[in-house]
């Protein structure tokens, strides 16, 4: 039997298409935080995910939502095993990450007295 010559799909068509891969892409990407993960479900390249991310601030802030979605999930679960699997390690990261004032590791420097540099080769003829 004769396969049929396809036919060219309407710019509405493409859109639409456009406008689903999108939203399966947030979709999983909310889930996920994986940008190639969420490319593979949406049956796009890379490419095309971050191009889109360029060309239309709308995805774009689509995107970071998902994303802040994504890590408020991930938080979530380090909590509870922070918290209720005992995880010190867990527990230091959380609170670095919510109370950086009081338990980020700081360093305070001071530096004195003179800095020489030497500049050798091509470079010292500039």
């Amino acid at each position: 039997m004769a396969k049929k010559p396809s036919r060219r799909k309407t710019a509405a068509e493409r859109e639409h298409e456009k406008a689903r891969a999108k939203q399966r892409f947030l979709d999983i990407l909310r889930i996920s935080c994986n940008v190639a993960g969420a490319c593979r479900s949406a049956k796009i390249g890379r490419r095309t995910a971050y191009d889109w991310r360029d060309a239309d601030p709308e995805f774009a802030a689509a995107w970071k939502h998902a994303e802040e979605e994504a890590a408020d999930s991930l938080e979530q679960i380090a909590w509870k095993r922070a918290t209720e699997g005992g995880s010190d390690r867990l527990m230091e990261i959380l609170l670095k990450g919510h109370r950086p004032e009081r338990y980020v590791d700081k360093f305070r420097g001071e530096l004195t007295g003179a800095i020489s540099i030497k500049i050798q080769g091509s470079a010292a003829d500039l």
